[in-house]
């Protein structure tokens, strides 16, 4: 399988893709002057993402969704450093989150550093046999098809006008922007359904509950276009 050697040459998208038809497991890695980025694959899926800077801990994200607070992160962390531990296995083990709240933070991780990685305009592109996964990922669920190229830029599309794309204009419908998460369009599909549903309005004149009812579909059409 011959892949580009810049990421200028072709999109995230496409190199995803292609590697997912192949069927491919290794390490994609993506070079900057300064910086070094890795996408581990195994049978076409995504199971891990590395990114040089230190971006979305764990425990930050465990408390910007408000399931843990941050004295409680910080205490965590400094056990698990001192156990040579991960935070998560320390939060769990002292019942500050469950596992199913873990995992969904950790989801959460690797889908933003990901998305961080869709936003790099070139790199150098190298492709290395697999290597043993980072610490923790053999827990997690590899990323879907989905999750992780549908509907993102592709290099066939460039030059086809100046438009945000189908993903962009349905992450805007929700109010989200392009780095959401597809647990984060769950969450704000759900809060927009329950606020423009007419079973559960207030009673209002036929212009409103026509506007209201079109904002609804609209929510819709876009969730069913990023999660099918």
């Amino acid at each position: 399988m011959l892949l580009p050697s810049r990421l200028r040459d072709t999109t995230l998208g496409d190199l995803l893709a292609t590697l997912h038809r192949g069927y491919a497991s290794g390490v994609l890695e993506l070079v900057e002057p300064q910086r070094r980025h890795a996408i581990h694959l195994r049978r076409g899926l995504v199971h891990a993402v590395e990114c040089s800077e230190r971006a979305w801990r764990l425990g930050d994200l465990l408390t910007a969704a408000g399931l843990c607070a941050r004295d409680v992160v910080e205490r965590a962390s400094r056990e698990a450093r001192a156990r040579d531990q991960r935070i998560g296995h320390r939060l769990v083990a002292e019942r500050a989150v469950s596992h199913a709240q873990r995992d969904e933070a950790l989801g959460a991780q690797r889908a933003r550093r990901l998305e961080s990685l869709y936003g790099m305009a070139d790199a150098e592109l190298r492709f290395h046999p697999a290597r043993p996964l980072p610490p923790g990922v053999v827990e997690q669920h590899p990323m879907s098809a989905r999750e992780t190229f549908f509907q993102r830029a592709r290099r066939r599309d460039r030059g086809r006008g100046a438009g945000k794309g189908p993903r962009v204009e349905a992450l805007a419908v929700l109010g989200l922007g392009a780095e959401a998460t597809l647990a984060e369009v769950r969450v704000r599909y759900r809060e927009r359904v329950r606020a423009l549903h007419p079973d559960l309005a207030p009673v209002e004149g036929e212009a409103q509950q026509g506007r209201r009812v079109a904002e609804l579909r609209a929510v819709l059409e876009a969730y069913r276009a990023l999660c099918g």
